[in-house]
């Protein structure tokens, strides 16, 4: 599952993030593997996204979202 699939409210640990030219630029935000994340918000038409990753709100389009690998827990 990818973390633009999570539903909304829900948690999931990063597995890994797929290799891309983002690849970099989401890791130096913190999405690194073993971490924890929680779809926050959505907008209305799906995009963007928020997630809580520790004690931060992140926004990601849905395309950049899709680029991690995560298990729902």
């Amino acid at each position: 599952m990818n973390a633009d699939t999570l539903p909304l409210n829900k948690s999931g640990k990063i597995l890994e993030i797929v290799p891309s030219p983002l690849k970099i630029n989401l890791m130096e935000l913190g999405f690194l593997p073993g971490k924890k994340i929680t779809l926050q918000h959505l907008a209305p038409s799906g995009d963007p996204m928020a997630f809580l990753m520790e004690d931060t709100l992140l926004a990601l389009r849905k395309s950049e979202a899709a680029l991690i690998r995560v298990e729902q827990i």
